[in-house]
């Protein structure tokens, strides 16, 4: 069996603990937070917020070493860092605190997380990308199905503090042994290219644009502000909906939908690798944009409990898929070349939304309610639809380097 396929395991396993304990799991830590902290929801949320903004910051600012360092010292960092962060949290009494665990902790998710994760994925694939990318990060969706609700569980029965150490074992045994054991950083060192075929015995050079050439594009410019926008309704609607539901309905329901929110988003990321063979990523891209503005009005006026659940479902299929987009259109547009420093630039901007959409989402919250709040996410997807209709498609950016 072609090796790229025990990365492409790996990477999945890793996200899927980065994911359940990070990503998804945020929601729930600040809905606990909230309550033992004894805190404004806008307060909490400016924490969650910085945890994704110091993983992007974190992402752009190591980038440019992937090229030169092993992966695998990577994930061994983040693994030690963000066992260390949740073990921390056991001195975690104030809001000030909090927001220093989420620092920490957003350096860890970025050690770890999507740019060495899809950088990896890119080196070791050309004609199966989409597949291989589709499949490695759906281990972000399997991380809310399996391991969040443990995070929650162990949180609700034991207040964030003990739970800490906890989770901390489990960030520790889940990235670090995996990683280290498994993980190649290019496929010349199991004396393969892309896709398996046979090494030649003059080594091929990497191809695609410079990080220069790309960020000069239209196509990056306004891929950039696409990815803000959505991720700014994505992320900030994910880390609120725990705290939406429980107030509207109860924690149990919350906790089913969360769940439910996370298996929809592996089931369509599956179907969205296939598919986007059939219909183009960037036409893809664009109708899961607007679905996903439709999703959270649907959010913003439901009610019930079935009502909730149902529209959280559907936000669940733009989720998985959008993610997986992102390093899919960089990836046609501009080669593998410098991918990992461009990949992470373009993320850098998707991380303004990224970090502001928790605290907008709170603060929203707070001065009137989630309706007006999941109402001004939907507008946000909107924003990122025209900036993708106006960023064209990636013939031009690939002419730049593919012809050279």
């Amino acid at each position: 069996m072609f090796y790229g396929w025990t990365v492409v395991a790996t990477v999945f396993l890793v996200l899927m603990v980065a994911a359940g304990l990070g990503f998804y799991n945020a929601s729930v830590i600040l809905n606990a937070a909230v309550d033992e902290l004894d805190a404004e929801v806008g307060a909490v949320s400016g924490a969650v917020g910085l945890f994704f903004g110091v993983s992007g910051l974190t992402g752009f600012a190591l980038a440019r070493f992937m090229d030169r360092v092993d992966l695998r010292w990577f994930y061994a960092s983040g693994g030690v860092v963000g066992s260390t962060a949740l073990y921390g949290l056991h001195w975690v009494d104030s809001v000030p605190k909090l927001y220093v665990f989420f620092a920490v902790f957003g350096i860890a998710f970025s050690l770890c997380g999507l740019v060495p994760g899809t950088t990896l994925v890119a080196r070791w694939f050309d004609r199966r990308r989409a597949m291989a990318l589709s499949i490695a990060s759906t281990g972000l969706s399997m991380g809310g199905i399996a391991v969040t609700p443990i995070a929650e569980r162990l949180i609700r029965n034991n207040g964030l503090a003990e739970s800490g150490r906890m989770m901390s074992l489990i960030w520790f045994l889940g990235v670090v042994p995996a990683a280290v054991l498994l993980i190649r950083s290019k496929p010349s060192e199991k004396g393969l290219e892309p896709d398996g075929a046979p090494k030649p015995p003059s080594p091929l050079a990497l191809r695609g644009a410079t990080f220069t050439q790309a960020v000069g594009t239209r196509f990056f410019r306004w891929l950039c502000l696409t990815y803000a926008m959505i991720f700014l309704a994505q992320v900030g609607a994910i880390a609120q909906l725990f705290n939406l539901i429980s107030e509207r309905v109860d924690k149990d329901t919350a906790a089913f939908a969360m769940s439910a929110l996370a298996l929809t988003s592996v089931v369509g990321r599956l179907v969205g690798g296939v598919l986007v063979l059939k219909i183009g990523s960037r036409t893809m891209t664009i109708v899961l944009t607007l679905f996903q503005g439709m999703a959270l009005a649907l959010i913003a006026l439901a009610g019930t409990g079935p009502a909730l659940v149902a529209a959280t479902i559907f936000f669940g299929v733009s989720i998985g898929n959008l993610l997986m987009l992102q390093p899919l259109l960089l990836a046609e547009a501009f080669g593998v070349k410098e991918y990992s420093r461009i990949y992470s630039f373009n993320q850098l901007f998707s991380t303004v939304g990224v970090a502001s959409g928790p605290l907008a989402l709170g603060l929203i919250h707070d001065a009137f309610d989630y309706r007006t709040a999941f109402f001004l996410a939907a507008g946000a997807n909107v924003i990122g639809f025209v900036a993708l209709l106006l960023a064209g498609n990636t013939a031009k950016p690939l002419a730049i380097w593919s012809s050279a």
